[in-house]
């Protein structure tokens, strides 16, 4: 008789089935989450930052203007503002931060110096092994992964999980399953056309929340 191998090495079969099909993907998310945070500590702790610290200089160079403050990037990282103002502190000490008055001379926007801008060029390929996986794969499989950790967080986000959310599905423009074209089956009805998923965005700046 022939003997199989469980996934664990115990004896038995292979075969899960699609009964634990959702507790193995919550379970790879969770080791991608484990090997991301161990790749930020490891490429933080190169400079003599935080992994907050590095989220924070990485994010001053992507974000609009507009959210370089520290409500709102408090916000988008899931954590209190007094616990991200004693981040920026930090960084301003070192001199890679410093704070400015915003048009309305209120609000005190955060801009990179220099040196900040220089460490956050080096800190730039933190998550290189990742983007190398990823690239390994063909471009339908990164598109259809895409399109359903979009479709994830935007469950997540109804559901008030995650708080912050600018990707494509859970924008008032965007239409589900607009098109037969199964590479741009989606329709933005901001740019009044098809919608690929290659083209799906995590951050768009056209963003507008869909209503319930």
């Amino acid at each position: 008789m022939t003997e199989h191998v469980t996934e664990t090495g115990g004896m038995g079969s292979l075969a899960h089935g699609a009964g634990d099909l959702e507790r193995r993907l919550a379970d790879a998310v969770e080791r991608l989450g484990h090997g991301l945070r161990s790749l930020a500590q490891s490429s933080a702790r190169e400079r003599g930052l935080s992994p907050l610290q590095q989220q924070t200089v990485l994010a001053l160079v992507r974000k609009p203007a507009a959210r370089r403050e520290v409500s709102a990037l408090a916000a988008e990282f899931d954590v209190t503002s007094p616990t991200l103002s004693d981040a920026v502190a930090a960084l301003e000490r070192k001199g890679l931060v410093a704070r400015s008055p915003g048009p309305d001379g209120r609000r005190r926007l955060l801009a990179l110096t220099d040196d900040g801008q220089e460490v956050a060029r080096q800190l730039a390929p933190w998550d290189g092994p990742l983007l190398e996986a990823f690239a390994r794969l063909p471009v339908a499989d990164r598109a259809t992964t895409l399109h359903s950790l979009l479709q994830v967080i935007a469950d997540l986000q109804r559901r008030g999980v995650v708080s912050v959310v600018r990707t494509c599905t859970t924008c008032r423009f965007f239409e589900s399953h607009a098109h037969a074209d199964s590479a741009a089956p989606h329709h933005c009805h901001l740019l009044r056309a098809p919608l690929p998923l290659t083209d799906l965005r995590i951050d768009c700046p056209e963003h507008q929340p869909a209503t319930a």
